[in-house]
């Protein structure tokens, strides 16, 4: 069942222990990390840092699968269930814990965070010192993270260029436990790891040097379709239900609002025509209202101010940066490389029109899974967030050559990529149901066994990604188009004149 929801296996502790696991192992690994002692500005030291880290991650790596293989023979395998659940939610930390450990290390020697005080590193922290200063600063920018910044460095006294070195770590080791406890609430344990998390690598890759945007878009999404679920089952939840869930998803669409609201924007016309078709017009109109209302109430509470200081000052917002993905081809979104190209061929030459492997793989999973589950509410959602923003991305883009704004267009790949590999993960999901059904008792899809392999083989994928995703933050300056001149200038930063006031949406 696509929908189970964690308390309805185990209960409320389960979901505690989930929750526990995941974020100790994020912020086990890396702090482990903390004590590889190479200079990450020589090579030889990168590679022996990256080692180590890998090291440590396949310990314990090995250590779930040896407690996973305990627990299939210890009292008949009445408890590998449980075992599992905690497994999949340790290698959600560790996936995202084996990338922040990678920044420590290139980032070993130096109290800056990633690019020091340049570009939009300079303007934050600015902002965030005004904010210590009791000034006022324009709302243009999400709050939120300014806010959470001057706080970090309050609560450690510390200066706060030097806190948003730790904010970068902090964050992408978060990175995997919110996206996985995001999914938790739409998919069942190995299915919320291997559809959630796989789907977030290419987003994951970009993230470290603002993970605060990126870590909005991978929660908001399965959020999303939660509500969506909650309202098209309206009907059979009492008055006080329907309120509670109303009114907890609007608080939490505000806070993720006031973190980063650029998502908002690009899935707004989607999950609108999503919510009209899964609304229950017939059945529970009433209930389904009031869902509905109770949230943009308490959304418009947390976020309103917020959301109409952006309106009212909408000319103080024009985008007018020129960087790389505004000239790419409009329709590519594959091999997504955050704001720099992978390759110095860019978009790749593909092998089918000019369309590459990845792109065909991802065209028949976005088929199959509208196939397989067009009238289920997680297709329609993702599938009605992919037209949305498909749409609004070439609307924009179209206006370019005319107003000579981008208004940040290119920022709609990340999310066309995200819900589209996640459709591609549920297609694979539905395959595997289908086939559960016709499998006799032996087949893996019906043992621990199935089980068991997933994992390691996601262990493999999520260790390997995140060597790759360390080595390519590891300071280097010999391609300016590359995420190691930020760890570079990290560590070469020499402090200039101050970055001025009003900071501009970037």
């Amino acid at each position: 069942m696509l929908d189970e929801r964690p308390e309805a296996t185990a209960g409320w502790r389960a979901v505690l222990g989930e929750i526990v696991i995941s974020v100790a192992a994020a912020t086990l690994l890396p702090l482990a990390c903390r004590h590889i002692r190479v200079d990450p500005m020589d090579r030889i030291g990168q590679v022996s840092g990256l080692s180590a880290i890998e090291l440590r991650f396949t310990v314990v790596a090995i250590a779930l699968v040896v407690a996973l293989a305990v627990a299939v023979r210890v009292r008949g395998g009445r408890g590998f269930s449980i075992a599992s659940r905690l497994a999949c939610a340790a290698v959600a930390g560790l996936a995202t814990g084996v990338i922040a450990g990678g920044i420590l290390v290139a980032l070993r020697g130096t109290q800056y965070g990633l690019n020091g005080l340049e570009g939009d590193m300079g303007r934050i922290v600015d902002s965030a010192e005004a904010i210590r200063r009791g000034e006022d600063v324009p709302l243009i920018y999400p709050p939120l993270s300014l806010h959470g910044l001057a706080w970090y460095a309050e609560l450690f006294n510390m200066k706060t260029a030097f806190a948003m070195k730790d904010m970068q770590v902090i964050g992408t080791a978060a990175l995997g436990p919110a996206t996985y406890l995001a999914w938790r609430l739409v998919l069942r344990p190995t299915w919320a790891l291997g559809i959630g998390l796989v789907a977030a690598l290419p987003l994951i890759d970009s993230a470290p040097y603002k993970p605060y945007s990126v870590l909005v878009l991978l929660v908001f999404i399965p959020i999303s379709i939660r509500f969506l679920m909650e309202l098209r089952s309206s009907a059979s939840l009492s008055l006080f239900a329907v309120a509670r869930r109303g009114i907890g998803f609007g608080l939490v669409f505000g806070v993720l609002c006031l973190l980063y609201s650029g998502w908002f924007k690009w899935s707004a016309p989607g999950l609108l025509v999503a919510g009209a078709v899964v609304f229950p017009w017939r059945r529970a109109l009433g209930r389904g209202a009031l869902m509905v209302g109770l949230l943009a109430t308490c959304f418009a509470l947390v976020a309103g101010p917020y959301i109409y200081a952006v309106l009212t000052d909408i000319g103080q917002i024009d985008d007018k940066f020129i960087y790389f993905d505004a000239l790419t081809e409009p329709t590519y979104i594959a091999m997504f490389g955050g704001e720099l190209p992978t390759s110095d061929v860019w978009p790749p030459l593909g092998e089918l029109g000019g369309v590459g492997l990845f792109t065909i793989i991802m065209a028949l999973g976005f088929g199959g899974a509208i196939a397989y589950g067009r009238s289920r509410t997680e297709i329609i959602a993702l599938g009605s967030v992919v037209g949305g923003t498909w749409l609004a991305r070439f609307w924009y883009a179209h206006f370019m050559f005319k107003t000579k704004l981008v208004q940040l267009y290119p920022r709609t790949t990340s999310e066309l990529l995200y819900c589209i590999l996640a459709m591609c993960g549920l297609t694979a999901y539905y395959a595997a149901e289908r086939a559960r059904t016709r499998a006799d008792a032996e087949s893996p899809l019906l043992n621990p066994s199935g089980v068991i392999g997933g994992l390691c083989g996601l262990m493999m994928l999520f260790g390997s990604a995140g060597s790759l995703i360390s080595n390519r933050y590891m300071p280097n300056n010999y391609k300016q188009m590359s995420f190691g001149i930020l760890a570079y200038t990290a560590h070469t930063y020499k402090v200039a004149m101050p970055v001025p006031l009003p900071m501009v949406k970037k």
